[in-house]
């Protein structure tokens, strides 16, 4: 398990294997996962607890989950994931497809 100081997610490593990795994330009140694209995978977020929010560059209406719903977000798609109106959440997150990367997006 990662994270989990003042601000950072809590994530725990569910599985991994070449192009594959999938982590459970638990946001606080107030906490996202900030704006970000993956070069290499697709990012399918799973909801488990409260309503998910995925915001995705170009604006598009961002998808909002509801436990047990899933969005998967394509390789280069910059996107932030937060709980809805700022409020706490946990999704399953599911990168697939290649080498796993994290590349902040400034805009």
């Amino acid at each position: 398990m990662t994270g989990g100081g003042p601000g950072e997610p809590i994530r725990e490593v569910l599985a991994m294997a070449e192009g594959l990795r999938v982590q459970l994330v638990s946001l606080a009140a107030g906490q996202s996962i900030p704006w970000h694209t993956h070069t290499f995978v697709a990012d399918t977020i799973i909801a488990v607890v409260g309503t998910v929010e995925v915001e995705l560059e170009p604006p598009a209406i961002p998808p909002r989950l509801e436990p047990g719903e899933r969005w998967t977000i394509p390789a280069g798609t910059p996107h932030v994931v937060h709980g809805r109106d700022g409020a706490a959440c946990r999704f399953v997150n599911v990168h697939a497809g290649g080498s796993y990367d994290f590349q902040l997006y400034a805009g």
